[in-house]
């Protein structure tokens, strides 16, 4: 079978024996669309030094850890979610183990045993049936790729515990920040506004709900930030940027009781320190950081796809044969999401 893999510091498309159901609970799903990660690009680039990923995953060669795909083969024992075969459906790559202490408080995206299934970028992938999705059977496919993004999105809204009212700004209008600015809205989020740099992104924006698109780089952004607050600032900011000049703009834009998410993967390099301590406490500012979802957050998920707008999130797709071309668009800031189309 095909299957995109690392081969640092590029990646490759190969041809490896196709995968096979190793545990009762497994599921064999044949890929319709595969999505790729602004952190598939970071590890590609070698923009971090992390050593967790790349003695864990990128030894394995695999990449892809957002996709739809069909049932095709099940496990005596994967019958805790009535599937069956041909049934539609999207992947998480964690699988917890349900024991630890983490698991046991309802954190299982904390577990410490955690095992990861990445080489979601392939023909066909075997999964634990609790890392499966039952979709809906009218669900678009290429829609259904953004589950996973979109769960990571809904756990960082989630954090923040928007009220309805507050006031929400988004750095960034890359994939995460679009999609985090729209479920923002669905909480009650109000004076949606997105800072982005790039104008095509912004009128992305503007079409997926956001009330106000600024560029971070004009002048009177600042100005205009905090006039569309009422000099207040906003209630709730997420950073989904990484850009380092980012977390001191977001952090003098959030009002005084105000919550700062960073939901972005930040250089090794880049810290908090141009937040300081006295003044964080003066301001009493709740600064979080989240880039994980949970299996709870998935399902969740699954039933807000369609209440998203995602044509500007599925409108790059190629060929696993042009996989340089996606990586490439991706890179250079040309697509919100390349998507790859892996069977019908």
């Amino acid at each position: 079978m095909r299957q995109i893999q690392y081969k640092l510091p590029n990646v490759i498309l190969t041809e490896i024996p196709e995968r096979q159901l190793r545990k009762d609970t497994d599921v064999k799903v044949r890929i319709a669309y595969a999505a790729v990660c602004g952190s598939d690009i970071h590890d590609v680039s070698g923009d971090f030094d992390n050593t967790f990923m790349r003695e864990k995953f990128l030894a394995g060669h695999n990449i892809g850890h957002e996709a739809s795909g069909y049932v095709v083969e099940l496990g005596k024992n994967a019958t805790s979610k009535g599937l069956k075969v041909e049934d539609k459906v999207a992947l998480y790559y964690n699988c917890y183990c349900g024991k630890c202490h983490f698991c046991n408080i309802g954190k299982q995206h904390l577990c410490e045993n955690i095992d990861v299934t990445l080489g979601f970028m392939s023909d066909y992938v075997v999964v634990d049936e609790q890392q499966v999705y039952k979709l809906p059977e009218d669900m678009d496919m290429k829609k259904a790729a953004l589950t996973e993004p979109v769960s990571i999105c809904l756990h960082g809204v989630d954090m923040c515990r928007i009220k309805p009212g507050d006031t929400v700004a988004v750095s960034g209008g890359g994939g995460i920040g679009n999609l985090t600015m729209q479920l923002a809205r669905l909480s009650g989020g109000t004076r949606v506004t997105l800072f982005e740099p790039i104008a095509w992104k912004r009128e992305a924006a503007l079409k997926a709900g956001a009330d106000y698109v600024l560029d971070p780089l004009a002048p009177d952004f600042h100005e205009k930030a905090m006039k569309i607050t009422d000099g207040y600032g906003f209630d709730v900011i997420f950073e989904c940027s990484g850009a380092k000049s980012t977390i001191a703009s977001c952090y003098d834009l959030m009002s005084r009781g105000g919550v700062l998410e960073l939901m972005a993967l930040f250089k090794p390099e880049i810290t908090l320190d141009a937040i300081g301590q006295f003044s964080a406490m003066q301001k009493e500012a709740t600064i979080i950081a989240g880039v994980f979802q949970s299996p709870y957050t998935m399902q969740r998920a699954v039933s807000l796809l369609d209440r998203l707008e995602t044509e500007s999130l599925t409108s790059f797709v190629f060929e696993p044969d042009d996989y340089q071309k996606a990586f490439q668009a991706q890179k250079e800031g040309r697509s919100l999401k390349s998507m790859f189309h892996f069977s019908d």
